[in-house]
């Protein structure tokens, strides 16, 4: 395992050499980093909270479910990001050390099913350095790295509780871990790692091992209840799709997934074509070596790990969209993990010690097919296609002499060397990540500089993800949850399901962004209300993309507003006189006037001074998220079709207001939470006891 995990961090470490910003680029400072920082930083204050009104579309914490608020890993990492001062230093370090840790978790897993511990070694090394993990998970989509590393973590100690009879406290923690991550491709591949741990137990007719193993995904799954039950009841106001088909982007077929055993290897036919996203493993081919009649004997004590690798198989080469789940090649990492598991095992178990010349020539004919396709496909890269056969076929000629010497040790150096080497080939034939580097700072002050004269409220008109991408700024742009380090509470920042009525109205992006036409829009009038819409968001600063708009419209502000600060690519608009922001009252029905106006992130209170005799309506400065409710009158349709509406009546007057929000299902979600840490508690103090007592007798 040391060996394994000094090889990894070797690896991963040397792709700083070529690119310093190789972890710390895409979605890791444009969503996670303000998503830890800004947890961390509630947390940190004694506010952890479900909701951030101020963030609008981004703001629903609980629904969007990757904020982690339940998981103690991330409200940790996130105090951490309070207080290092250097983000890129700090993300780098994280990401190496959780890959290295999932590379362990893959050399255990490998271990419970009885792998030698040289192959183990060599599917430990191998397992971080699958095309997803290397072009996207470690560079960009932190949650898909952390699943990943937690996945066979899990998977291992479900095992060991159920095989060996160990304590269920280790497969409980890990497993409230993964499911807490949010990202719900982590409980999906959670339950097909417990359904394969219960396929072991059916063919070992182990009755007790198959009810540790559904007592343990009871438990899980209470725990899935409150972290995804947010979203599902939040569903019908967001923007995620409800689409259902076979291709589209980040989607593969089996001929590329029979050519990903070279490092050079590319989906076809898609806009992903030039990255590598579909390469497994370079000794894949080394199955030729098996012994396929003791395999078909003996495979019953593999058989969940056999279930698990077909599954994911399926599972990646699929639909490339059912719903809001899509792009199945995120789920690839997991596909690695189970073939260099299964190689591992198989090979310990059922490899031929003296494998004859023709397997060798099927693995290298494997190699030789893969390189024709890659040709045939991505044509221009040939010189390293040419370089992946060498390197690839040279590895498995290497592996064959040492394996029929009878030296497994040095097979396995040798292997994880070959891996290294295969690392380079990749990342020299394709130098460039996918994911937008948006030149983001490296440290945590160079966050608060932009905004320089804001006051209250600020949102973002423009786009500024192409401009950072092609023109560094120079520190007067952020995008997406890196506002969140900066110390102006900002709307335009990240969000994966987005609120569909906003979005339309003012064409926000995922990332912030917004088209030029919304600075008009936010000028106009909301015809029920009779108010700018601006003025019933609550927005005291606008930040104006500069090259969005013709410079007489940035020199020449609104009544009741001026031009507070100019930089390089922004405009700052400021109110003459600022607004509460989120959370105020932002209009009343003519005869209706409310005071004693208090604001929180779990919502809003205001005493009613009048009301007409046939009711009256206020208007509050909240997107009208499910999950809103109030203790006087009645919440009615939302204004524009996103704000909080709420209709009182006449005896109204002098009441005061509450409208409070909980997360749809509240009461259901933190009972299961509640109930699953307690019977989890008490399974493993039991579990415990018990042994003790048996240990004294």
């Amino acid at each position: 395992m040391v060996g394994a995990a000094a090889t990894v961090a070797v690896g991963l470490a040397a792709l700083l050499l070529h690119h310093g910003r190789y972890y710390w680029g895409g979605d890791t400072p444009a969503a996670y980093y303000g998503w830890w920082y800004h947890l961390g930083d509630l947390v940190r204050h004694g506010h952890w909270s479900t909701l951030d009104p101020h963030a609008w579309k981004a703001g629903n914490l609980a629904a969007e479910g990757q904020w982690a608020l339940w998981n103690p890993l991330i409200i940790g990492l996130g105090l951490l990001t309070t207080v290092v001062q250097q983000t890129l230093v700090l993300a780098t370090v994280v990401k190496i050390v959780v890959a290295v840790g999932g590379a362990l978790g893959v050399f255990r897993l490998a271990r419970s099913y009885g792998a030698a511990v040289p192959a183990s070694y060599v599917a430990a090394v191998a397992a971080p350095m699958g095309g997803m993990t290397q072009y996207l998970d470690l560079p960009s989509w932190w949650a898909g790295q952390l699943i990943w590393a937690l996945v066979p973590w899990v998977w291992w100690a479900v095992r060991r509780t159920a095989v060996r009879g160990a304590n269920p406290l280790a497969a409980l923690a890990l497993g409230y871990a993964l499911v807490t991550v949010g990202y719900v491709y982590g409980t999906i591949m959670l339950i097909v790692a417990l359904l394969a741990c219960l396929v072991d137990g059916w063919l070992a007719r182990d009755r007790a091992a198959l009810l540790k193993v559904l007592g343990i995904g009871a438990l899980l799954g209470l725990v899935a209840v409150t972290v995804y039950l947010p979203g599902v009841l939040t569903s019908s106001v967001t923007a995620r799709s409800e689409e259902l088909r076979f291709g589209g982007k980040l989607s593969t077929d089996p001929v590329s997934l029979f050519a990903a055993v070279l490092p050079t290897s590319a989906v076809p036919g898609t806009s992903e074509h030039l990255v590598p996203f579909a390469y497994l493993v370079w000794f894949l081919p080394v199955v030729a070596w098996l012994d396929w009649r003791r395999l078909r004997a003996g495979w019953r004590p593999i058989g969940g790990l056999l279930f698990f690798l077909l599954a994911t198989l399926v599972i990646v080469d699929g639909l490339g969209q059912l719903g809001p789940l899509r792009w199945p090649l995120r789920l690839q990492p997991f596909l690695v993990e189970a073939l260099v598991v299964t190689v591992a095992v198989t090979w310990t178990r059922f490899g031929l010690r003296r494998p004859s010349g023709r397997r060798l020539a099927v693995s290298l004919g494997w190699v030789a097919i893969a390189g024709a396709l890659s040709l045939w496909w991505v044509d221009a890269l040939w010189r390293d296609h040419l370089v992946a056969v060498a390197v690839v076929g040279t590895g498995l000629v290497v592996l064959w002499l040492l394996v029929r010497a009878g030296r497994p040790a040095q097979a396995a150096l040798a292997a994880g060397l070959v891996t290294l080497v295969v690392l380079a080939v990749q990342h020299t034939a394709y130098p460039d990540l996918p994911s937008p580097n948006r030149w983001p700072p490296t440290d945590l002050a160079a966050f608060q500089a932009p905004l320089a004269g804001a006051v209250g409220d600020v949102m973002q008109v423009g786009a500024a993800d192409n401009l950072l991408q092609t023109d560094p700024p120079g520190g007067d742009l952020l995008l997406g949850s890196a506002w969140y380090l900066n110390p102006h509470s900002v709307q335009s920042t990240y969000t994966t399901i987005n609120f569909l009525a906003y979005k339309n109205r003012y064409c926000a992006y995922y990332q912030g962004d917004t088209c030029a036409e919304a600075l008009s829009t936010l000028f106009s009038v909301e015809p029920k209300t009779g108010q700018r819409r601006v003025d019933l968001l609550g927005v005291s600063s606008l930040m104006l993309i500069s090259r969005d708009f013709p410079q007489h419209r940035l020199d020449h502000p609104p009544s009741g507003w001026r031009v507070a600060a100019r930089t390089t690519n922004t405009t700052l608009w400021v109110r003459t006189h600022p607004l509460p922001g989120a959370g105020a009252v932002a209009w009343s029905s003519p005869g209706t006037r409310v005071s004693d106006v208090r604001i929180a992130d779990s919502g809003t209170s205001f005493r009613v001074a009048a009301v007409p005799a046939g009711g009256g309506t206020v208007v509050l400065s909240l997107l009208d998220w499910p999950g809103y409710a109030t203790d006087v009158g009645r919440l009615t349709d939302p204004v524009d079709g996103y704000l909080v509406t709420v209709h009182l009546p006449a005896s109204a007057r002098g009441e005061t207001v509450h409208v409070g929000f909980h997360p749809p299902g509240w009461t259901a979600e933190v009972a299961a939470w509640g109930l699953a840490l307690a019977l989890g508690a008490g399974w493993s103090l039991f579990h415990a006891v018990r042994r003790r007592r048996v240990r004294e007798g």
